[in-house]
This record gives C-alpha cells, structure tokens and sequence, in this order.
C-alpha cells in the first residue's frame, strides 16, 4: 500500500527509532520522492524478538509494499485459533478465519517472527533510497525555525525538514513534542515475554509436531496469565508468547524495554499443564518486557511547528505483544507518506500534519481498546466470569458470535477492512484539496481502487 504519487515538493526527513513504524514510514515517504535518514539506537539488526501476528489490515500494506510472493517466504496463514486451558490443556473451544469472510477484509490472516518482517522493512526502506545509520542514540531534538535538528550521543548534529519520532513508547521525542503534559508509563503488573523454539525440537512429540505442523495460532488461558503460539518462518520455527504476572516472570529488576532477557528457568510455571511446560523448556531464554500503562490518548501528535511529528507507539503506547500495535503503527506510516506525497508548498505542512492526527487518532484509541480487552478476556483469574466466558467458548460453532465473544470481539470485520490509502485519499478528497485554490477541474483522485474524476466543486 505505497502511494504511486511523487511529492512536488520534496523534504528532508529525519526518523528517529528504527523499528517497523520508522522503517515502514522511511520507504513510504522515499516512494513519495522525499529524503529520509534513519537513526536507530542498536548497533545492527537482528536483536531478540518472537512473533507476530498479521492481521489483514496489516498484511495488505506488507503485500502492497513487498509484494505477495516475497511476504509468502517469511509467513504462514492463519487459518484459525484454538483456545485452551493452560492449566490443564482441555481445548475449550475454535475460532475459525473463514476464507469467505478473510476474502471481504482483502487481506490474509498471517503469522511471522517479527525479526523476519523487520528485514523485511530494512531492506525495502534502504531499496527505496532510505539511509539508515546504526548505532545513533540520539540525546536531543531541538525544534527550529523553520528546520529542527537532532543531536546524537556522539555529538553529531543533523538538521532535516521534518523530525518524526518513531522511538516507541518510551519516547524522548515525545518529550520535545508534550513538554510537560508528558506523562510517564505507570506498571501495569504484567510482562510480556517471547521466544522462538526451533522446530526440529519439537519433533518426535505427537502434540507439540502437531502444533508446529499446523496453520493455526493457539491460545492458553490461566489465572491471570495467558500463551499464544504459532509456527513462524516457513515452519521451521514456533513463536511463544507469555502475559506473565510481573512477579513471576524473573527477576524484579528490569527495564520496559524488548531486551531484556530473561533465563527460562526463572519463570514460574506451576499454573501450566506439562505439555506447556515441556514447550516452554525448549527455549533458554524468553525475551521480556514491562507492560506500562500510557494515558489513553495524548493531546498533541506534533510540537507547535508541526515540524517534530510522533508516529507508532511515540504517539499512541500499546502494550508489549499486542496483536495491532504493529499494525497501527505500518498504517501511521502509509497514511502520513501519502499525505506528504501531494505535497506542493511548504505552507501546507501544518495541514498534512493535522490531517494525519485527525484521520489516525479516533482509529488507534478505538483498536487499542479492543486489543487490550481481548488480551484481559484470556488471562481472566477463576470466578463467574471466567466461568460464562469458557461456557461460550464450549459452545461456540467455530466463530466469535455467541454471548460474551460476539461482544468482545464485535466489530472485527471493519478493524480488518481498514485501508489506510483510502482513509488519506478520502481527507484530501473532503478538505485537503478545497485548500489554498488545490481543487482543479478533472483532478484525478486515487482511491487504490482505480481513479474517480471530481470535477470542481463537487
């Protein structure tokens, strides 16, 4: 999903976080004829990661951008999830991806290992004429007039057109950007924690080869803790994903960030069946991170000059593991690069930039909401509720229709129908192009879907 439009004005970007949002962000915009540099603070890729799930709003930026054969090599298909009891591995009932209904959203349902679809986004960032420099902690951004710059650790000094701030939810863009109203993540009491296990370890074990074999994403659910899992990599690998009370998932000292690893053998495991803890034990160490708690929403997604912007997580903290925090972040991108590619003068920034919060932020706030109360539904602890939600699972006829499932899980199909072209092409079409004398006769509008002539004043 990259625009085929070339700015006519063409900026100077700087992104600071290189993850899937800056690099996603970095090839949208070189696609649309900007410069981009890059400054990621780990000296290389390939840091400790697990998996990803890619919903179908997601999977069509990547198919669109990648194209379907080089996305094939790094996922497999999600076809469906069942749900089990982590402590004593009863399958309690099975959510179906129907093909028919996958087909109305336009995409696939995928599961990948997030270092796979990280190289992925590298190297179609750097293809796109992206420059990506490692190793660069940048210690300051300074707002200017009309240019901000960043400092790095090093002492190096880079001026651009714009700053995005891209670095996660722990953002020091965001400081420059809130100032003050900056509020700090607060613990949650849980941490997330991943890990791949080869697949050749699960060989000769009928259930776990039976995992690894399938095309499926399983959930456990515990008191107070939940797994997911599924095959990555062509098969070859199977990502595990923990929602651990903080208490008993390793030591108390850590930071809220991905590296933090964590020996297995420092995880506590009474509450899981043996078949779960024979998996987990194939790994010797899990990944962690602290879940913190960000206000819902921020007031400001860029400083006053509309010159220092936050996107991804800088601008809307998700939690660690979440299914659509990835996603949220790849439609950021696509809808700020296809802002930016109709670009013309500079005294439409401030507007592109506004239009880029207003489109984004009711979607983000909504989508998180969601995730959040679907991860709360798999780790509820024993009681009534936790009763009625496996009683609906029991009974449920293989989709997330019935009693407490068609509640949580409500609006599901427009989550996964989202284009994120469309949503930018649809601003310009109502607003964007009325401003400043942009609406010309026969303009041809591009809504991903072939082209619409407006005629003026339509």
């Amino acid at each position: 999903m990259a625009s085929s439009k070339v700015a006519s004005l063409q900026l100077e970007f700087l992104v600071v976080g290189g993850g899937l949002g800056g690099f996603g962000v970095a090839y949208a915009l070189c696609r649309a004829g900007h410069k981009v540099k890059v400054f990621e603070k780990e000296p290389a890729l390939g840091m400790p990661a697990g998996g990803l799930r890619v919903p179908p709003n997601m999977s069509k930026i990547l198919k669109a951008w990648a194209g379907p054969d080089e996305l094939a090599k790094i996922t497999v298909l999600n076809v469906g999830t069942p749900w089990h009891n982590l402590e004593t591995g009863e399958k309690m009932g099975y959510a179906e991806w129907r093909p028919a209904v996958m087909q109305e959203t336009g995409g696939d349902f995928l599961m990948v290992k997030h270092e796979d679809v990280h190289r992925l986004l590298h190297r179609l960032a750097t293809e796109a004429g992206a420059e990506i420099i490692f190793g660069a902690k940048v210690a300051s951004v300074t707002p200017g007039e009309p240019r901000p710059s960043i400092t790095l650790a090093s002492g190096e000094t880079y001026e651009g057109d714009i700053v995005i701030g891209a670095d996660g939810p722990n953002s020091s863009v965001r400081e420059v950007v809130l100032g003050d109203d900056n509020e700090a993540g607060n613990m949650s009491g849980f941490s997330c924690l991943g890990a791949v296990v080869p697949g050749e370890l699960m060989t000769g074990d009928p259930q776990l080869e039976e995992w690894i074999a399938s095309d499926e994403w399983p959930i456990f659910m515990g008191n107070n803790r939940s797994l997911c899992a599924h095959p990555v990599s062509a098969k070859k690998g199977f990502a595990i994903q923990l929602y651990w009370p903080d208490e008993d998932s390793g030591p108390e000292e850590s930071t809220a960030d991905w590296f933090d690893v964590i020996p297995t053998e420092q995880i506590k495991m009474d509450d899981c069946g043996e078949i779960v803890k024979k998996l987990l034990k194939m790994t010797p160490s899990f990944v962690r991170t602290r879940w913190l708690e960000y206000p819902e929403k921020f007031d400001y997604w860029s400083d006053e000059s509309g010159r220092i912007v936050l996107l991804g997580e800088s601008a809307h903290p998700w939690f660690p593991g979440g299914t659509h925090g990835p996603a949220m972040a790849l439609e950021d991108a696509a809808v700020f690069a296809a802002l930016f590619s109709r670009l013309r003068r500079e005294d439409q920034i401030g507007a592109f930039v506004s239009a880029y919060q207003e489109i984004r932020e009711a979607r983000v706030v909504e989508v998180r909401r969601m995730d959040v109360s679907n991860a709360a539904l798999v780790r509820m602890p024993p009681g009534p509720a936790r009763d009625q939600r496996d009683e609906s699972l029991r009974h449920a006829r293989g989709e997330w229709d019935d009693g407490l499932l068609q509640r949580e899980f409500e609006g599901v199909a427009a989550l996964f129908g989202y284009e994120a072209l469309d949503a930018a092409d649809e601003w310009w079409v109502n607003w964007g192009r009325f401003q400043n004398g942009e609406a010309n006769e026969g303009e041809q509008v591009d809504f991903g879907m072939g082209s619409l002539s407006i005629a003026a004043g339509a």
